[in-house]
This record gives C-alpha cells, structure tokens and sequence, in this order.
C-alpha cells in the first residue's frame, strides 16, 4: 500500500527539465524559455536561480489552460467591441486639425502681408517719400518694390541721429 502510494506521489511531480519537457511534449530549452518568458510554475528546492526543478502537472496543466490564445486564431470577429463612436470622433478631429492647420497657414500669410506693407510704409515714410505731390500709384509701387524684405534699411539724414 506504502509502494502504490508513493508511485501515486511520484506521477504527480516532475523532478526535472528533461522530465517536463518530455510530459509537456517539447524540448528542454523550449520549456525553460516559457519559464523564463512566460511564467511556466516550476518550483527549486533550493531557492537559487540555477538549482534543480521540480514541478506538479495540475500546475502545468492549469498553466497551460490559462495561458491565453493568440489573436491570430480569433474564432468569432463578431464579438468585436464597436468602436464606431470613437473612431468617428479620432477622424472629426482630425478634419478639424486640417482645417485649422490651412486657416493658420491662411493667417500666417496675411501677417506677413501686413508686416511688409507696414515696413514699406515705413520705409517711404523715412526716405521722405511721401510727398503731397507723389501720386498714390508711385507711393504703392515703391511699396511693392520694399516688400520682398523684411528688415527696416538704415535711415538716411536727419533721423540717423535719433
């Protein structure tokens, strides 16, 4: 009775690498990699990282149960949470981004406009350009010619000073 009790006690463990690879139908490095990678239950005696295994086929088996599928052998994609409203909200916003992104270019342009009609007013204004005898077509052609820069030129005579 002592002997079919041990050999009971003896099929439940497995003592070593060799022995758990062989129960669970793969090699021996393949097995210490799912212990390393993946949590496979194997218990040392020892308590040292190197020492020697032992572990229980219910906890493999249970392991193995638990361990989950692989998306790729999905059964039913009809379970498949709807996300429609998510993703209906990700694309509005990123017409929106556009959107914002040609008004801003839009804005951008006309700054610049602006700036470099200031700086050709400036500019005439200084050079003492603007005479009340000047036509406004030749102030806005001077104007025009002023505007491909955006930096003031140095003053000429009497405001060099100041």
């Amino acid at each position: 009775m002592a002997a079919s009790r041990n050999k009971s006690q003896e099929s439940r463990f497995l003592s070593s690498w060799k022995e758990i690879a062989n129960y669970m139908g793969k090699g021996v490095r393949t097995v210490q990699r799912y212990e390393a990678q993946f949590g496979l239950p194997v218990r040392r005696p020892a308590g040292k990282s190197r020492a020697a295994v032992i572990a229980t086929r219910a906890e493999i088996d249970a392991w193995i149960a638990a361990s989950p599928i692989r998306e790729t052998f999905r059964l039913n994609p009809s379970f498949e949470v709807p996300r429609a409203p998510e993703l209906n909200a990700i694309r509005d916003g990123i017409r929106e981004m556009h959107a914002l992104r040609e008004q801003m270019t839009a804005l951008r342009s006309e700054t610049r406009s602006s700036l470099r009609l200031l700086i050709s007013s400036l500019h005439t204004l200084r050079q003492g350009t603007a005479k009340e005898d000047r036509k406004p077509e030749d102030l806005f052609a001077a104007a025009l010619r002023v505007t491909s820069g955006l930096t003031l030129p140095p003053a000429k005579g009497r405001d060099q000073d100041n």
